[in-house]
């Protein structure tokens, strides 16, 4: 057996690299393309349904529009302690306002020993009067507020002089940092 000379070492590193190049085509540069456009043709078509969804400006389209939208919730990322409390007790007093609601006391309370996933736990404690369907607004409505996560407690008594009018005692939470 002879030693290879140069031209043969040469043609063997040029062939032993195209080997390569092509096994890497195959295993990783053909199924990352293919996946690629594949997603891409989804984001098109998902973009596409987006637009003619947001683009209806009439008719029954926009109603069924502006009601799907009246349903979802909105939500704000949690901020620090002091003024995500204040942010939602000043919102939740708004909410309040709108719906004709009496509430007496509006109080904050930190509960800075609870932490759920990291974040503090934030109440918020409303007692007042109000009438049934105004309860029954401001329920609804709750969603509404950015800062609300859930409601902590929640009851209702009714007058024994006046049976439209109630008395409620109401603790919804937010989270914060």
């Amino acid at each position: 057996m002879k030693p290879l000379t140069q031209r043969d070492k040469r043609t063997l590193k040029l062939t032993a690299v195209a080997a390569v190049l092509i096994v890497g085509y195959f295993l990783a540069a053909e199924p990352a393309l293919t996946s690629y456009r594949a997603l891409r043709s989804e984001r098109d078509q998902l973009s596409k349904q987006l637009d003619r969804l947001t683009g209806v400006q009439s008719g029954i389209g926009a109603i069924r529009f502006r009601e799907i939208m009246e349903r979802v919730p909105v939500f704000e990322m949690p901020a620090d302690a002091a003024e995500q409390g204040v942010l939602f007790r000043d919102e939740l007093t708004r909410q309040l306002q709108r719906t004709g609601i009496q509430a007496r006391t509006v109080q904050l309370r930190d509960n800075r020993g609870k932490r759920q996933d990291g974040y503090a736990f934030l109440t918020v404690d409303c007692q007042g009067r109000c009438n049934y369907e105004q309860m029954l607004r401001l329920l609804g409505d709750l969603k509404r507020n950015p800062y609300y996560v859930g409601i902590e407690k929640f009851a209702l008594r009714v007058d024994t002089r006046n049976r439209n009018e109630m008395t409620f005692q109401l603790a919804v939470f937010t989270y914060a940092k």
